[in-house]
């Protein structure tokens, strides 16, 4: 059994505990006292308070624990592109794809890319209190069994995570349905194993899929029983291309392929429409929202506020873009406010819920998110070395606008240590960054990069 006691406990988006102590025991928590309780000798006698005696004690004096973060939507990959110069003129998000990403990154990324880039991200994301995410791996010429060996890394790190090759009829039609399968593959193998790591189907947008690739894909999580997810709208492009072919809108299309429903995240959901948000709401969709990579690629400010209001639960992702998730959030705080001229959308609590929560509950975790007796032991342990004094009434906005990486001390996943002291258990960091450095400067020489200019 694992004992913690801290000054603060943050169970979820509405109960903090002062002064908490968690009980942990075979991955799970079983039980959450305040420290009052957990001193009561009647307590103390109890099954519970024999063995707390028994296992390991940390006493983390005022320190702040939470649910562990999702990052509903991730590209372990795309920490390639991090500093590269771009190739072409980029001016728009479709000049974006063409003239950079396809060509420059996402053809050229293979097997080695892909292991390499996920030892350093999960060291980057671990950091930061991320214990779960879901990845999206952008890389239509990898080897067959990429995401096997990428998937299996995973599991050895203790993170759990989703694992997926972005499908699409963009290179052909045999690439595509090549990549399914790879994904169907991963999606069963994984599923036998039973353990931290699972597969989804994974397709494109409406602009690189047909309606026929979409509805075979997402018959294929069916017959899986696994997630499917996509990008929606990620900008303007989407939307009005189809449109000009169809007259229709994307969700539609997503609606007749069967493509909506509740084991279906559709990220980014940028320029969706007031109707779309309708039929994603009514069918369950998840979405998830990247504030950080929304403006990177000049996509626009995602309708968040509203998406919430009406009762669609959105989580939060990284996109491979900035793998922090204190800057994640501190964005999707504050984004929405500069856009509406308002302080009223994205309280610090509701933003903190689609960080654990909702994440949580996008990805398939359904004892995650929340710590309460019985839920899975995901937990990160924050130094509480705010310059202002935490109370109740303010520490999620201390969590969420002030908050930063460098005060997450220990990060647990499934009652499995991943960081300690600030420490990564799992994963020799300065080796990880070692191999992506040089990783990166073999990958940008092959793109034309050399000493860091084009």
């Amino acid at each position: 059994m694992i004992t913690i006691k801290a000054g603060w406990v943050i169970c979820s988006w509405d109960q903090v505990i002062r002064d908490g102590v968690i009980l942990i025991e075979d991955g799970k928590i079983i039980d959450i006292l305040t420290q009052k309780e957990y001193e009561d000798p009647k307590w103390k006698m109890s099954p519970s308070g024999r063995k707390s005696e028994e296992g390991e004690i940390l006493e983390k004096g005022d320190s702040i624990v939470f649910p562990g973060f999702v990052n509903a939507h991730m590209h372990q990959y795309g920490v390639l592109s991090h500093g590269i110069p771009q190739s072409g003129k980029v001016t728009d998000f479709r000049s974006f794809l063409t003239d950079y990403w396809w060509p420059a990154v996402e053809n050229r990324v293979g097997r080695k890319e892909t292991l390499i880039t996920a030892r350093a991200t999960m060291a980057e994301m671990i950091r930061s209190g991320i214990t779960a995410f879901c990845d999206t791996l952008e890389a239509p010429c990898t080897e067959e069994d990429t995401l096997l060996r990428q998937g299996e890394l995973i599991e050895k790190t203790g993170m759990r995570a989703v694992v997926s090759l972005e499908s699409s009829q963009r290179i052909s039609d045999e690439n595509g349905w090549r990549c399914l399968e790879m994904n169907r593959r991963a999606a069963e193998f994984f599923k036998k194993r039973k353990g931290p790591v699972r597969g989804a189907i994974c397709t494109h947008t409406t602009f690189t899929c047909s309606e026929n690739f979409i509805r075979r894909a997402a018959e294929m999580a069916a017959e899986t029983g696994c997630l499917l997810q996509y990008h929606l709208s990620e900008s303007r492009y989407e939307p009005d291309l189809l449109k000009r072919q169809t007259g229709d809108v994307p969700v539609r299309l997503y609606e007749r392929a069967g493509a909506l429903g509740s084991h279906v995240i559709a990220s980014q959901c940028v320029k969706v429409t007031r109707e779309e948000m309708e039929l994603l709401k009514e069918t369950g969709t998840k979405t998830v929202h990247m504030p950080v990579s929304n403006c990177e690629v000049g996509g626009g400010i995602a309708p968040v506020p509203d998406m919430l209001e009406m009762g669609i639960h959105t989580a939060l992702g990284t996109d491979g873009y900035v793998n922090d998730f204190f800057t994640v959030m501190k964005e999707a705080f504050l984004i929405h406010k500069a856009a509406r001229e308002s302080t009223d959308p994205m309280p610090a609590r509701l933003v903190f819920r689609m960080a654990t929560e909702y994440g949580a509950e996008a990805v398939g975790l359904e004892h995650a998110g929340r710590i309460e007796n019985g839920a899975d032991a995901d937990l990160i342990i924050y130094e509480n070395a705010h310059p202002t004094p935490v109370n109740e009434e303010n520490i999620y906005d201390q969590i969420v606008v002030y908050g930063s990486s460098a005060h997450v001390t220990d990060v647990m996943a499934a009652g499995r240590w991943l960081m300690r002291d600030r420490q990564l258990v799992t994963l020799d960091e300065e080796a990880c960054m070692d191999e992506m450095r040089k990783c990166a400067e073999a990958f940008w020489q092959g793109a034309g990069v050399k000493g860091g200019a084009r």
